[in-house]
């Protein structure tokens, strides 16, 4: 099981870069705990702040994470999803007691952690009915 070690608010231009490049993936269980701290109903905080996002491969596995600022919320990411998080505002995030893992897990001036991306990914295979759900048909690669 994923744990978080790291929960402190960087403001340090490496992680800001991060909050515009692409938003970091949720684990599974954590977008629940964002909508409650947003006080709102789970299909309510997909559908107007995040995106469906996937790990590649043969058989895709999809993942929750941020909506990225101006684009379509509550639907698969695009192809190459590049861009600010919907929940960075004047150079902070605005759920950072609850932001996704990836971010938490963020350390100003490691090297990318490709194993971390995996690891979230492998969380959701078991949870790939609940984007269906959410998404209201099967998710699917864009």
């Amino acid at each position: 099981m994923l744990s978080r070690k790291h929960t402190f608010e960087c403001q340090c231009n490496v992680c800001k870069k991060a909050c515009v490049y692409c938003p970091g993936w949720f684990l599974p269980g954590e977008a629940e705990k964002a909508a409650e701290y947003l006080d709102i109903p789970l299909q309510d905080f997909f559908d107007n702040y995040l995106g469906v996002n996937w790990w590649g491969g043969s058989k895709p596995i999809f993942v929750l994470a941020p909506a990225l600022t101006g684009k379509e919320t509550g639907m698969e990411y695009p192809e190459d999803p590049r861009g600010q998080c919907i929940f960075y505002k004047d150079e902070l995030c605005s759920i950072h007691l609850v932001k996704p893992y990836e971010c938490a897990m963020l350390v100003c001036g490691a090297p990318y952690a490709p194993e971390r991306h995996f690891s979230v990914a492998d969380a959701w295979k078991g949870h790939q009915e609940q984007i269906s759900n959410l998404l209201g048909h099967e998710p699917k690669t864009r």
